[in-house]
């Protein structure tokens, strides 16, 4: 297979053999700046908490769509 330009996946191929090697030039890209979150403080605190309580309530409805769906079995045997 020879090499043609605008072939992604040979341009792939031949970038991850070269990178393979032990004397290949290391590309080093800065560090990305850490997030800031614009919420702080009580603030935070209460959002998280109605995240939570939505997703408590979401699950609770989903199993309860569930158990209509496929009921469980009550007999014990």
């Amino acid at each position: 297979m020879s090499f043609m330009p605008g072939n992604t996946a040979v341009e792939n191929t031949r970038a991850l053999a070269q990178s393979a090697l032990p004397d290949a030039p290391q590309i080093h890209e800065p560090d990305p700046a850490p997030r800031r979150s614009p919420v702080t403080g009580p603030v935070r605190t209460y959002v998280r908490a109605r995240l939570s309580a939505t997703l408590r309530a979401t699950a609770r409805h989903e199993l309860a769509l569930a158990d209509r769906l496929d009921p469980k079995p009550n007999c014990t045997a």
